[in-house]
């Protein structure tokens, strides 16, 4: 065995042997990494089903605030405009939108009409309507296709009374929200409804 020497400062020579390590088992053994492997995948699936529910809420939470932003933008529009707005609502393929009153847009429709359609797991219900006034000639009709509700905003900005008074978003059986209007009949806000509605 060959000895390296070294020489310090004081000029001593030092021999130093090589030190060898043992091994004193403090490594993981291959049953402790299969039960640390096991109790991750136990709390990933507790992980992904908690996970599952919130992207399914944000979908929900999503839908209601740009249904109720759709509102602030008809109001804004109807008043700027100085012409009514129907945001209307379509329950058999759950769709709504927002375009200017028929009779007040050009004869080739509303260029700027919006047109939205909910995700695929959500619902859109309304309580029956209510007949809307009409006139003598019976022909007000809101510019809408039969068995849609709407809310209607007038030029002035003020909700018209003939609007529907709930919009409830449902995703399936586990949560819905209701678009109604606030306390003081000026705008619209978003309220938990109840699932068995």
């Amino acid at each position: 065995m060959r000895r390296s020497r070294h020489a310090d400062f004081s000029g001593r020579a030092e021999c130093r042997t090589p030190v060898r390590r043992r091994f004193d088992g403090r490594g993981f053994t291959l049953v402790e990494l299969i039960c640390v492997l096991v109790l991750l995948a136990i709390v990933a699936t507790f992980v992904a089903t908690s996970l599952g529910g919130f992207f399914r809420a944000r979908a929900l939470n999503a839908e209601a605030r740009r249904m109720l932003s759709l509102t602030h933008y008809g109001q804004s529009r109807a008043v700027s405009e100085g012409a009514p707005v129907v945001l209307w609502v379509n329950t058999q393929n759950s769709t709504y939108g927002l375009n200017l009153l028929s009779s007040f847009s050009a004869t080739d429709g509303d260029p700027h009409a919006i047109a939205y359609t909910t995700d695929a797991t959500l619902t859109l219900e309304t309580p029956t309507a209510n007949p809307l006034d009409v006139s003598e000639q019976s022909d007000e009709k809101l510019g809408l296709p039969d068995n849609l509700v709407a809310i209607r905003f007038n030029a002035d900005g003020f909700i018209d009374p003939s609007s529907v008074h709930k919009i409830t978003i449902r995703q399936g059986q586990e949560a819905a929200l209701d678009l109604v209007p606030t306390a003081n009949g000026l705008g619209y806000e978003i309220r938990t409804a109840s699932i068995a509605n």
